[in-house]
């Protein structure tokens, strides 16, 4: 292995191609082994999983993904590491690198097409923290089920996906089960970022059901206001939360994902 989350191996790799982490992309690049070491472990893969990375930077963890996992498929925005990505990852035959959006990408065709080969399918990422919620509401609202996701969010974001109800936690929720595996210093990065960081898992059990989401998302549209009151153009919507036994003066923060899959069978 080159270890490239050695520091100097970092460096090295960003000065012969005179790279600076993009602010655009929300770069910041590890410079810790253990740390990649351990979000590697946690991400819980095997010789029968086929990883899903979501922005492999210049490959350091990318590089530990593949010693563990059949296959790795890299998904990176930025072009520029095109050449870098080549020099660095020359010695990992199982890893393939496409340059595109994730976000654009129809990620459903093609786990559709992975899970003819592959008996486990995990993502696998260190989320740039302005589309950290876009990406994992992404994966967690697939038709097409994946096993696992590992991610590195903003450890304030983790913790409130841990304790606060959201339209996201609460379908993470009832799709499987959240673990909040460990803190990450912003003091192993380069350059540091402004904030520390957390390394999330998610075990998936079921598939998103749009229904439930749909609800989720109609009674947290102003948190503030009661159930009642954000569902109140829903015709019968008294009698359907009678029927469910909600209390119409609750909030939506208040009610448990129950509630919420028995209100999605009226509405």
């Amino acid at each position: 292995m080159k270890d490239i989350s050695k520091k100097a191996n970092t460096m090295y790799l960003l000065n012969k191609y005179n790279m600076k982490a993009s602010k655009k992309f929300g770069q910041n690049f590890i410079i810790d082994t253990n740390i990649i070491k351990r979000i590697a472990e946690s991400a819980n893969i095997d010789s029968r999983t086929c990883v899903i990375e979501i922005g492999p930077g210049i490959g350091a963890l990318t590089e530990y993904l593949s010693y563990y996992a059949c296959k790795v498929i890299c998904y990176e925005i930025d072009e520029r590491l095109k050449e870098v990505l080549n020099e660095s990852l020359d010695e990992c035959p199982n890893v393939e690198i496409i340059f595109e959006d994730f976000l654009k990408v129809d990620i459903e065709q093609k786990i559709k097409e992975l899970r003819k080969n592959y008996e486990k399918i995990a993502v696998v990422t260190n989320l740039p923290y302005y589309i950290t919620s876009d990406i994992i509401e992404k994966i967690v609202t697939l038709n097409q089920k994946v096993d696992s996701m590992t991610a590195m969010v903003q450890k304030e974001v983790a913790l409130k996906l841990m304790n606060v109800k959201s339209p996201l936690s609460l379908i993470i929720q009832y799709c499987g089960q959240l673990k909040y595996c460990f803190n990450v210093s912003k003091n192993v990065f380069s350059p540091p970022p402004h904030v520390d960081s957390a390394i999330i898992h998610i075990d998936f059990k079921n598939k998103c059901d749009e229904k439930v989401y749909k609800v989720l998302k109609l009674s947290f549209q102003q948190k503030r206001k009661t159930i009642y009151n954000n569902l109140k153009n829903i015709e019968k919507i008294t009698e359907i939360l009678d029927e469910c036994h909600i209390d119409e003066r609750k909030r939506a923060e208040e009610l448990s994902i129950n509630d919420f899959i028995a209100l999605s069978k009226y509405l």
